[in-house]
C-alpha cells in the first residue's frame, strides 16, 4: 500500500494475500493516494506505481520522491530480500516509520510505544520536572514533611521530591568533590577521612545549618558508601 498525504508517499507491500484480498487497487482523496499491493505478484504490483507515474506526468503533476517511502510487511519466519521501487532512477528508500507512526514489517507495535514512551519521558524531563524540581538540591533538605507531601500529590510525578533530591544532591556532592575549581571543593574535601572513604559530618549547631545542603548531602553520601 502507498499512501501519500501532502508532498509524502508511502508504499507499503505485504507477503499475505488474506490481508488485501489479493487485490492491487489505487485510490485518492484530495491530495492523497494509496496503493495496495501482494508480493507475490511483484509485477502488478510495480505496474500499478509505473502507471501511476505516468499519469501524474501526463496530467502535469510532479511527484518528490526523495519523500517517497516504502513500507514491506512481511510475516515470513526466514527474512526475505525486497528489491526496492525505483521511480524516475530513484530507488525508493524502505522504512518502518511513517509521519511519527512506527510499525515494523510484522504489524506490530512495540516500537511505536517504545517511541511514545520516549517521547512522553522527554516531556515529563524538559517540562514537568523542569519546574517542578527547579533547585531541589537547595530547598529539599530543608523542607517540612508537610511541604514534600503536598508536592507528593501531585499526579504528574513520577518520582517524590525525596528521590529525586537525594539523587541530585549526591550527584552536585560529587561533581564537587571532583572539580577541583569549584568554591565548596576545599570545604568538602577538609571532611575527608584518614582512615575511610566517608566524610567527616560537620558540627551543625542549629537546626537550620543541620537541614542544609552540605550535611544533608554528606549524610546521603556516608550512607551510600556504607
Amino acid at each position: 500500500m502507498s499512501a501519500r498525504c501532502s508532498d509524502h508517499k508511502l508504499c507499503f507491500r505485504s507477503e499475505n494475500p488474506a490481508h488485501f484480498g489479493g487485490l492491487v487497487t489505487l485510490g485518492q482523496c484530495l491530495d492523497c493516494f494509496a496503493f495496495f499491493a501482494v508480493k507475490g505478484n511483484n509485477l502488478e504490483y510495480r505496474t500499478v506505481i509505473r502507471d501511476f507515474v505516468n499519469w501524474s506526468e501526463l496530467n502535469q503533476l510532479q511527484l518528490n520522491t526523495s519523500k517517497t517511502k516504502e513500507m514491506i510487511v512481511n510475516f515470513r519466519r526466514k527474512a526475505s530480500h525486497f528489491t526496492p521501487v525505483n521511480i524516475h532512477e530513484l530507488d525508493i528508500e524502505v522504512v518502518e516509520n511513517f509521519l511519527g507512526v512506527h510499525l515494523n514489517n510484522k504489524l506490530d507495535w512495540t516500537d511505536n510505544t517504545h517511541a511514545l514512551y520516549k517521547k512522553g519521558q522527554r516531556l515529563y524531563d524538559s517540562v514537568v520536572a523542569s519546574a517542578i524540581f527547579y533547585a531541589v538540591v537547595c530547598w529539599r533538605g530543608g523542607s517540612t514533611d508537610r511541604d514534600r507531601s503536598k508536592l507528593n500529590r501531585l499526579d504528574c510525578l513520577l518520582d517524590s521530591i525525596e528521590k529525586v533530591g537525594e539523587r541530585r544532591m549526591l550527584a552536585k556532592l560529587t561533581s564537587i568533590l571532583d572539580n577541583t575549581s569549584h568554591p565548596l571543593r576545599d570545604t568538602v574535601w577538609f571532611l575527608s577521612s584518614s582512615f575511610s572513604s566517608r566524610l567527616l559530618h560537620p558540627r551543625c549547631k542549629k537546626e537550620r545549618f543541620h537541614r542544609s545542603f552540605i550535611p544533608t548531602a554528606i549524610r546521603l553520601y556516608n550512607t551510600c558508601t556504607t
